[in-house]
């Protein structure tokens, strides 16, 4: 893996924030020049390359320097890996990604803002659903 940097995200960053749900492996956003591949695995750690992924990239470039994703970052990663679970018909996972997305609105007052340019407008009116539940 050819790579400077790496972001910690996922079920791990969300429990430094103060997330309940438990998880068992470690996800990091990089930038690995060597391959295109948009997902990499090493034992019990997941890798969203950005090379390769103009979605991804966008977020890279937003938190690189950081060892933590930033909320709002988070926000659209589960957003994300929301509409992918969704549509690979991984209902746990869409249920952990929209668990997550809840924390994240709740805790900080979010709403969604890039991943609205990489999904359909049917897909953000799914995320949007599960954001305006949330909100008070």
């Amino acid at each position: 893996m050819t790579t400077d940097s790496k972001i910690l995200i996922g079920g791990q960053a969300l429990r430094i924030l103060g997330s309940s749900r438990s998880t068992n492996d470690t996800d990091y956003l990089i930038n690995d020049i060597s391959t295109k591949e948009a997902f990499l695995h090493d034992e019990n750690i997941d890798y969203l390359n950005a090379n390769g992924n103009k979605f991804f990239a966008e977020i890279f470039k937003i938190e690189e320097g950081n060892q933590i994703a930033t909320p709002q970052s988070l926000l659209e990663l589960k957003a994300y890996a929301f509409v992918q679970h969704c549509q690979n018909m991984k209902f746990q996972k869409a249920d952990e990604a929209e668990f997550d997305m809840k924390f994240l609105v709740r805790k900080f007052n979010l709403t969604v803002k890039i991943v609205r340019n990489y999904v359909s407008s049917g897909e953000l009116s799914e995320i949007m659903k599960v954001i305006n539940s949330t909100k008070i």
